[in-house]
């Protein structure tokens, strides 16, 4: 009777979401990022409303079977498991509040699987008795989370949503009775919550030795441009954060990012100063799209001291390089990339595909003169039992043009014959004086044993 209670309640207080969504009269539901909690606010006040009016219902039906009312303990049970059904994340709830949580990905209403900050992967099973009831749940979550012009049927199979903790949610229709694009319903979240664990909280975790701690944060300190590679899950957005952890609190940051906030840095009180752009999909009547090149564009009017673009993906390479280049102290970004020496080629097509009237040597050119090194991070997996550790594998220094016409690189931390990260070379003079004039000694980028030891 009681599962009976949940699915009636569940029911009855979607379908009031979904009129209030629908109509508007929840005073514009919809709006995003910033506005998102300020709905949220708004729905929590309807959605007590609409369960002490079902409630009351409920028990007026319970009598007219000549059953007794829920009692206080029941009915506070059911309040709480309706509420996480209708705007919470319902069976996935314990784990959208575990802040270990990183990824949680639902093949199926009976396969879903969680991964872990320190790189533990789980089948935690069924969590829902059909795909039906999946498919139910994804609709709730899609309408509770605000976004009006947000749908999930079939002439949307697909869509993206932040939820009111920043993480990313992505669904997928699916199931041999739907319309879909797979065979069950899916959804995949990666959380983004804001830790301010700082780099020696990285090291801690062995993403890099200790000692390159003082190092990475003389060189943001320094105002040096960084991309920040690796390849999917490996790392990038959270040492992005980290590495920004070292920026001084008196410098504006200018972040870019793609349709949803995962960066936050407004929400981190390292950066007082850190105004947040992100870009915005067309409506359905598909007017009022604004591309990240555009942001980028728009950033040389918002007087910033860093200009930070979560990730870079063709378009808005060109103008992030040509703004980079006019920052008071650098920029950062991510880049996708599997391997460290594809990074620039990468990007090289991204600024060419940018612009296809650019000359070679101007692309080549830009990007020598403008990005100062490049940080990679791989997923390390020692044997096939163990959970994959996210490990700095290659930092290299890139010093303007190189006689072929290409740009001269140097890999400055490697891994050495041990496979432990060790600093290979010496810095280039002209990223020395640098930091000399940032104040910081230059003795902290001597390499010990003539280059070839590494620091533990």
């Amino acid at each position: 009777m009681a599962d009976e209670a949940l699915r009636l309640l569940t029911e009855r207080l979607s379908s009031h979401l979904v009129d209030t969504v629908q109509d508007g009269s929840g005073g514009q539901l919809g709006a995003r990022h910033a506005a998102l909690r300020a709905d949220r606010a708004r729905l929590e006040l309807l959605m007590g409303r609409w369960m002490a009016e079902e409630i009351t219902t409920l028990n007026h039906e319970r009598l007219q079977r000549g059953e007794a009312p829920l009692d206080d303990d029941t009915e506070r049970r059911l309040r709480a498991a309706a509420y996480a059904e209708t705007l919470g994340a319902g069976p996935l709830e314990p784990y959208m509040r575990d802040p270990e949580v990183e990824e949680i990905d639902v093949n199926s209403a009976a396969a879903t699987f969680v991964s872990y900050s320190d790189g533990r992967k789980l089948a935690v099973g069924r969590l829902w008795s059909d795909d039906d009831e999946l498919t139910a749940y994804q609709r709730r979550l899609t309408l509770s989370m605000g976004v009006s012009e947000a749908r999930l049927d079939e002439q949307s199979p697909m869509v993206t949503l932040q939820a009111p903790d920043g993480s990313r949610v992505v669904m997928v229709l699916g199931g041999t009775s739907r319309a879909g694009v797979s065979t069950h319903p899916r959804i995949a979240i990666r959380r983004f919550t804001v830790q301010r664990i700082g780099l020696g909280g990285l090291a801690g975790r062995g993403m890099f030795p200790v000692w390159l701690v003082p190092q990475l944060e003389a060189l943001v300190r320094a105002g040096m441009t960084m991309l920040i590679s690796g390849g999917p899950g490996a790392g990038k957005t959270t040492l992005l954060k980290e590495l920004l952890g070292a920026v001084p609190p008196g410098e504006r940051i200018v972040t870019i990012e793609k349709g949803l906030l995962e960066l936050r840095l407004e929400d981190d009180d390292r950066h007082p100063d850190a105004p947040a752009l992100f870009t915005r999909q067309a409506n359905t009547e598909g007017q009022g799209a604004i591309d990240a090149r555009s942001l980028v564009e728009l950033t040389r009017r918002l007087n910033p001291d860093r200009v930070v673009v979560g990730e870079l993906v063709e378009d808005e390479a060109l103008e992030m390089l040509d703004v980079a280049s006019m920052c008071k102290r650098g920029s950062l970004a991510t880049i996708h990339a599997h391997t460290v020496e594809v990074v620039l080629s990468r990007l090289a097509f991204y600024v060419a595909k940018s612009n296809t009237k650019l000359p070679e040597y101007a692309v080549w050119s830009l990007i020598a003169d403008t990005i100062d090194f490049v940080v990679h991070i791989d997923l390390v997996r020692n044997a096939s039992d163990e959970a994959p550790q996210r490990r700095v594998t290659s930092i290299v220094e890139l010093g303007g043009r190189g006689p072929d016409g290409g740009v001269r690189s140097t890999e400055v931390w490697g891994l050495d014959e041990s496979h432990r990260l060790s600093q290979l070379a010496p810095l280039e003079q002209r990223h020395l004086r640098r930091l000399r004039l940032a104040g910081v000694d230059e003795s902290l980028f001597v390499p010990r044993d003539a280059f070839a030891g590494a620091w533990r």
